[in-house]
């Protein structure tokens, strides 16, 4: 359900199949606020009122851009998915050894957004870019981030 969710997103928000994706531009279409806070207790936060009655999505600007832009299609995912207000997450959620199946969807949106799929597919068998740190350079994402979403998707990586 959530990378399908994400997919319909990127079909209607982010249709030129460009990346990387710029999960804030997405989020702003859809009226969703995302603002910058450097005194968040976590990587990001999301309240459906958060401002003037609008969805808000915080992030710390203190963590590294990926991990931003990571942050902000999880948190965007939230939104998406009717999750409703989420606690301020933290790295730890992030990662695949936290087991709340909203985080862990929530993740599984996130990596389809800024790694649609199709296009991951058509940068290694068209374009040929095989090599992990490149092909974390062109989506934008961790080379972590990319290394799972490459082994998810079924392709070998070393």
């Amino acid at each position: 359900m959530s990378s399908n969710s994400a997919k319909k997103i990127l079909s209607s928000y982010w249709d030129d199949g460009s990346v990387p994706v710029n999960p804030t531009y997405i989020a702003a279409q859809m009226g969703v606020l995302v603002l910058a806070d450097p005194r968040l207790d976590g990587s990001g936060h999301y309240k459906p009122e958060g401002w003037e009655g609008k969805p808000l999505i915080t992030y710390s600007p203190c963590e590294h851009p990926v991990r931003q832009r990571f942050t902000i299609a999880h948190e965007l995912a939230h939104h998406v998915l009717g999750h409703g207000e989420r606690n301020r997450d933290t790295p730890e959620q992030f990662s695949m050894s936290y087991h709340d199946p909203k985080e862990i969807e929530a993740n599984k949106f996130a990596a389809e957004l800024l790694m649609p799929t199709d296009v991951i597919n058509a940068a290694i068998r068209v374009r040929d870019i095989k090599d992990l740190e490149k092909l974390a350079k062109v989506f934008g994402v961790s080379k972590a981030a990319m290394k799972f979403r490459l082994k998810e998707l079924g392709y070998v990586v070393r």
